[in-house]
């Protein structure tokens, strides 16, 4: 039984995939059916993890073991339900005030320390080392990248300084700014598509995984039946769309 039910589940899984990717050809139905199967079931996970994880052990139990403490920001949490009813909407002000003040004072520390003084102490980094030496390849690696860095951080400045007209070397030195800023927009760039390729790639190694025997050919049957539908679906609405302009 168990075999039978993971079967089952490889041609769910190989389904799924394939009617997402059939929105690349156009919307329908088959799409509609995996995308709302998808919110739905990532919904009712967060649910099960917000009880389960959130309510039971954080609120739940320490209520019965006598701590009431905790009532106060079960309230502000429950406060936000209040939106959905127009008469009482009001009350949810509470509760999105209280995370988003305590979600700034979380997150400005984190970012001044890793965006900020993380960039300001890698950029101020000394070229030559006191004390060090440089008889090896990696010594002068180490010197070309921090001269590098800050040869590069000037030129931006110089990008973003508005206060002198840029002409001269003021227009090279921003022009090389341009530069650089595109280099970094390129690898930021490249770094996202990066990370999206590999959840495609993901999605096509379990494609070709569940089209083996063992599995059916779930893959090809399911493409195969959801181009027969497309071409059905083709010659039949180009049908009505002609009898519609016959009346």
């Amino acid at each position: 039984m168990s075999e039978t039910w993971i079967i089952i589940g490889g041609w769910f899984a190989a389904g799924l995939t394939i009617f997402m990717f059939s929105f690349l050809y156009k919307d329908n139905p088959f799409f509609k059916i995996a995308e709302h199967l998808y919110l739905g079931a990532g919904m009712g996970w967060l649910f099960q993890v917000s009880l389960y994880d959130v309510w039971i052990p954080q609120v739940w139990d320490p209520i019965m073991q006598g701590k009431l403490l905790v009532i106060v920001p079960a309230l502000l949490g429950l406060s936000l339900v209040a939106q959905f009813f127009p008469k009482i909407s009001w009350v949810s002000r509470y509760g999105f005030t209280f995370v988003m003040g305590y979600g700034a004072g979380l997150a400005i520390p984190a970012v001044l320390s890793t965006d900020f003084m993380s960039q300001v102490a890698g950029t101020i980094e000394p070229i030559f080392k006191i004390g060090g030496t440089f008889n090896t390849v990696s010594a002068w690696t180490s010197a070309f990248n921090a001269f590098f860095i800050f040869f590069g951080l000037i030129c931006v400045l110089f990008y973003f300084f508005f206060s002198v007209e840029h002409k001269g070397m003021v227009k090279k030195a921003s022009t090389v700014g341009i530069y650089f800023l595109m280099l970094y927009f390129g690898a930021v760039f490249g770094n996202t598509v990066m990370g999206r390729f590999s959840l495609l790639y993901g999605r096509f190694d379990d494609l070709y995984f569940y089209s083996s025997s063992k599995y059916f050919y779930a893959s090809q049957i399911i493409a195969l039946a959801l181009v027969i539908y497309f071409i059905i679906e083709h010659f039949t609405s180009k049908k009505r769309k002609i009898q519609q302009e016959a009346k």
